[in-house]
């Protein structure tokens, strides 16, 4: 039998089940993207996302200044947060642009998952939004998702009521 948590030092049970993580992430949305500059700070920005073949992938212009700085520190993370329920991941990203040989390859397929086109390719909004994000110094950033820790609000918050109303911690 486990003993009830008994206060905030151990959270583990406030994790996410496997099934509740890959309803989080799902194919796509925005997450939080971080990265490090070359001060050693770490920077993020919100950037819609898809999850596909275990990897995260973004875009952005190249003159991004997360571009070189990947290049140089490919060390990353991504933090998803949805409906009272976070997820970070950490792992390393690969910048792919139009002076890779598969470039044709990931951007079709990529476009298509972002606009919508993959599943909808009759909705010109959607055509259009492929269109738009074919520009000649664009990149896809992919990446690796290691899991570093899945929360769920919803189950801190109950536990917190719970204890609050059993008078934990009150002598």
């Amino acid at each position: 039998m486990t003993e009830p948590i008994q206060d905030y030092e151990d959270l583990t049970g406030m994790q996410l089940s496997d099934d509740e993580l890959a309803e989080l992430v799902g194919g796509g949305g925005e997450c939080v993207f971080n990265w490090t500059n070359s001060a050693g700070y770490p920077v993020g920005v919100v950037v819609a996302y898809i999850y596909r073949h275990g990897k995260f992938w973004t875009t952005c212009a190249e003159r991004r200044a997360r571009v070189p700085a990947l290049r140089k520190r490919p060390q990353s993370a991504i933090v998803i947060n949805n409906g009272r329920k976070t997820a970070s991941y950490k792992g390393d990203s690969i910048i792919h642009s139009n002076t890779d040989d598969d470039w044709d390859e990931v951007k079709t397929w990529f476009y298509a998952a972002l606009s919508g086109t993959e599943h909808d390719s009759d909705n010109p909004g959607n055509r259009n939004f492929e269109k738009f994000l074919d520009s000649p110094h664009r990149v896809i950033i992919e990446t690796e998702a290691n899991l570093v820790v899945g929360f769920d609000v919803e189950k801190f918050q109950s536990f917190t009521a719970e204890a609050i109303a059993a008078g934990m911690g009150v002598d």
